[in-house]
């Protein structure tokens, strides 16, 4: 499986709150994924102070043999 990306942006019409990106990447995580939480500014907002950013939740299947290496 390749990476797979969430998104929300912020200001948008459709908000995801710190709790939910937790909430979910908790679950991801349950469920045997790796999860990566980013948070970048959206492009064409020209820099502004108060542009929209964009969060994104990714997530991918972890080799399991890898996962129980470093799990011990």
């Amino acid at each position: 499986m390749k990476r797979q990306v969430i998104r929300s942006i912020r200001k948008g019409s459709v908000q995801w709150s710190e709790e939910d990106r937790l909430q979910l990447s908790t679950l991801l995580i349950k469920c045997g994924y790796a999860v990566r939480i980013n948070r970048q500014q959206v492009e064409g907002s020209g820099g502004k102070k108060n542009g929209q950013m964009e969060y994104t939740v990714e997530f991918w299947e972890v080799d399991d043999a890898v996962h129980e290496d470093r799990m011990g």
